[in-house]
């Protein structure tokens, strides 16, 4: 069972079945939203662009309906009238041993579950003194209707050991880890009770989709590391038959997946079956690992070729035709269309459950709508006042995408990483240097990870060197704000600034995505200001442009989830939606299917964000001219990631020691 209870499988625990910090599905801006369906975003609504040659006519912003200048002119208090609370919280001097033995245990009970989780967890077993499974195994492959009792017995049974526990006797650091965890588990009952609405196979974070990124991360430094690879191939046909069995019983209950959801399902299996075995990815890019392994000798390395490529012909491929042949089977069983809510009470509170799982927001759904419906409109408004402010670095703008940072999109992706450590860091607390390395997709793997523009892939837990940040070279539009995003001083910095703070290392397991993706996406815009876009003039124009358009585009994902899985919206609904925000409705069908498949997953980037960015303004309003930007980050980062609950205990921690 994991540390956030993971109803699906060990190998998508981590977004994209890689233990990443993102879920390598960086929503980009609004006009790479809609890249992949060949569509201009605001066509017929907002930008014309000439398509004649000549200069370009640029028309103003249109987004449809907005509040007027007037109405919007006064600030809102940016603390929202919170103020910072008081600890009153009793803490002891000295360690409570209970506790430090209890979360020992269940450490070890979590990187143990099966032996590719502790090799992802783990590389020398020397450092935590644990020993790693005898057997090579994924481990279970989810919930079922035969293994929910006793997986339910053994969540209570780690509640009720934590509970036993007097929090007045830990100390500071021992509660906060304490709250933390235990809100985890204790919450993590409604997706348990809820488990037949989950599934390991959906369109975002699906085993169809993170399969191919499980082997081709695959970290491999030894003859015993090729063995587990082609071992782990070998596993695969049982593990999927498993995965498939359990999401069988839940699509005969009625709780299968919409037509229209399992038909993209159904190509991402095209995609991977549809390559000749010597061209495969999975052929080609193991190869090239094995090319640049200095131990082997060339006789081995022909022999573990040939024994790779037999293993993707018989276990690996099969395993797809598998998953499409089920998928294609499924089709016609959905008995309720459309979101969670349709599912009733049961539906509504696995959707409440997974918006803060995600988002790490205690809002409530109608709350997070209000909130979004509103940074919509001031966004909007934003982006025309842009538009009138100067018109030449909009048109500069819209017409710039693949160029618009200038050199950057022609230098290597670990010069731009660097770039960053070196030069835009001023804001956020020192660290010792970060051994890092970046690593292009192979050209075969670049079509079928066509969505994912980069992530960055978290090491063991005891290998804070073996950071890597992986890129698909296909596209460079964004390179500058995703690679900010997925290493300095997004996902890798904070990574590793919180690894050596000597966290307990049971924090280091869970995947707090609205805290990760709310950190990444607000330090990403925070080094924009070191962006002199290729020497523009307008600069500053094009820094604010940029920002606007990013919110959007995650906004609007945001809130059409929040749509369709809280107040029911139809694909006609999102069209609608679209349509009345300024945006053209030809990409609707598609957002819907993947949000749809793949519940408040977004929300972590858009209300993550939008919740860091507010606390951020609530530190600096409460503190005025005593606010400290380094020292406000230095208490953010040290926190970790958690809940924004959680993280608001620490930021009032600060305000009150600096007012």
């Amino acid at each position: 069972m994991a540390y956030v209870l993971a109803l699906g499988l060990a190998l998508s625990a981590s977004g994209c079945g890689k233990q990443e910090e993102s879920t390598g599905h960086r929503v980009s801006s609004i006009f790479s939203l809609f890249e992949q369906q060949g569509e201009d975003p605001f066509e017929g609504a907002t930008v014309h662009r000439s398509t004649e040659g000549g200069d370009t006519e640029v028309d103003p912003p249109d987004f449809g309906s907005t509040e007027s200048t007037e109405e919007n002119t006064e600030q809102a208090d940016p603390s929202g009238g919170a103020q910072p609370v008081p600890d009153t919280n009793v803490y002891a001097s000295e360690e409570n041993q209970e506790l430090k033995d209890l979360f020992f245990e269940y450490f070890k009970s979590q990187v143990t579950d099966n032996s590719y989780n502790y090799r992802d967890f783990i590389k020398n077993p020397a450092s935590f003194d644990i020993d790693p499974p005898a057997e090579r195994t994924f481990g279970s492959a989810g919930v079922n209707a035969g293994n929910i009792e006793e997986i339910r017995a053994e969540l209570e049974d780690w509640i009720s050991r934590f509970q036993a526990i007097d929090p007045d006797t830990l100390t500071e650091k021992q509660r906060f880890d304490y709250d933390t965890v235990l809100d985890n588990l204790v919450t993590s009952r409604v997706e348990l009770d809820n488990y037949r609405l989950g599934s390991a196979f959906s369109p975002m974070r699906g085993l169809q989709g993170d399969l191919p990124t499980v082997f081709t991360d695959f970290v491999i430094e030894n003859k015993q590391d090729l063995e587990d690879y082609i071992g782990y191939l070998f596993l695969l046909p049982d593990y999927v038959q498993e995965a498939l069995n359990n999401a069988s019983e839940n699509v005969e209950a009625g709780y299968g997946k919409e037509d229209s959801v399992l038909d993209e399902m159904i190509s991402q299996c095209d995609d991977i079956l549809g390559t000749d075995l010597d061209q495969h990815f999975m052929v080609v890019s193991f190869d090239d690992t094995v090319d640049g392994l200095g131990f082997l000798t060339d006789a081995e390395k022909k022999e573990y070729k040939q024994r790779n490529k037999e293993a993707v012909r018989s276990a690996f491929l099969p395993v797809y035709e598998n998953m499409k042949n089920t998928f294609l089977s499924w089709k016609g069983k959905n008995k309720v269309k459309g979101g969670l809510c349709n599912y009733g009470e049961n539906g509504s509170s696995l959707y409440r459950y997974l918006l803060r799982e995600y988002t790490g927001s205690s809002k409530s759904p109608q709350e997070m709508i209000d909130y979004l419906d509103q940074k919509q409109s001031e966004l909007k408004q934003e982006m025309m006042m842009l538009y009138i402010q100067d018109p030449d670095a909009y048109e500069y703008f819209t017409s710039h995408t693949s160029d618009l940072y200038g050199s950057f999109h022609d230098m290597a992706a670990e010069e731009v990483v660097q770039y960053f450590m070196d030069n835009c860091m001023a804001e956020f607390p020192e660290t010792e240097p970060i051994k890092f390395k970046t690593s292009y997709f192979d050209k075969s793997l670049e079509e079928v990870n066509k969505s994912t523009l980069a992530y960055y892939l978290r090491p063991a837990i005891d290998d804070p060197d073996g950071n890597l940040i992986r890129v698909n070279g296909r596209n460079t539009n964004g390179i500058w704000i995703t690679l900010a995003h997925e290493g300095c001083p997004g996902h890798m910095y904070q990574a590793n600034f919180y690894r050596r703070t000597d966290p307990n290392p049971i924090r280091l397991l869970g995947l707090e995505l609205g805290y990760m993706e709310g950190w990444a996406v607000y330090s990403s815009y925070e080094t924009l200001k070191y962006c002199d876009f290729g020497g523009e003039q307008n600069a500053e124009v094009l820094r604010r442009l940029v920002m606007v358009d990013e919110k959007l585009g995650y906004l609007l994902y945001g809130r059409v989830d929040l749509g369709i899985h809280y107040q029911g919206w139809t694909v006609e609904d999102v069209s609608n939606f679209m349509v009345s925000s300024g945006y053209n409705a030809n990409a609707a069908e598609k957002m819907y299917n993947s949000l749809v498949g793949d519940p408040a997953v977004y929300l972590s980037y858009s209300m993550g964000y939008f919740e860091m960015q507010d606390m951020r303004d609530y530190a600096e309003a409460q503190l005025g001219d005593k606010f400290d930007v380094v020292e406000y980050h230095r208490a953010v980062l040290e926190a970790g990631p958690c809940k924004y609950e959680f993280l608001k205990r620490k930021v009032d921690k600060y305000i009150l020691e600096n007012k």
